[in-house]
């Protein structure tokens, strides 16, 4: 005996026979998974092959029997992909990486940090407080002229505790 088209089952199932879509999931589902997979992570394949059955679901009364399940099916999955890939993306992190990865406690030791480095600055005498590319350029310098010293020699006249740079 010949298993029933792909049509007729989607007709049976638009009319309330549920072990029609059954038959129809069964044939097809791997197939759309393996299409998300292709272009996705494992959970947003899951979450594809989802929501693409759901759109099936939902619009099995407008589905036209014309021999395409299949081209149907993929169309929605294409159109479900391509509505994943719109989203902005969002990463759940753990714990640990949340606060690695900026957390309030690591906001306050930056803050505590940048605060001991300031008074480290202020006790200097100051000269020393500030590196040479910081300071102003004497108006007798070109214009043209970079801001720091053009050779070693000159960065050690300067006074600079910065790198020469070429």
């Amino acid at each position: 005996m010949t298993e029933p088209s792909d049509d007729y089952l989607m007709g049976r199932f638009a009319a309330g026979d549920y072990a029609a879509f059954e038959t129809l999931y069964g044939r097809h589902k791997d197939a759309v998974y393996r299409y998300f997979l292709r272009a996705t992570d494992a959970a947003s394949a899951a979450d594809g092959h989802q929501e693409t059955w759901a759109r099936v679901v939902a619009n099995s009364g407008r589905y036209r029997a014309q021999g395409r399940f299949r081209a149907w099916v993929f169309t929605i999955a294409h159109h479900v992909l391509m509505d994943q890939f719109r989203q902005p993306r969002t990463e759940t992190v753990s714990e640990d990486e949340a606060v690695a990865n900026g957390s309030p406690l690591r906001d306050a030791e930056n803050l505590e940090a940048a605060e001991r480095l300031d008074a480290l600055i202020a006790a200097c005498p100051p000269r020393s407080a500030r590196p040479c590319c910081c300071t102003r350029r004497p108006a007798s310098r070109s214009a043209r002229s970079p801001p720091w010293p053009a050779s070693p020699r000159k960065a050690s006249r300067a006074g600079c505790a910065t790198r020469w740079r070429s």
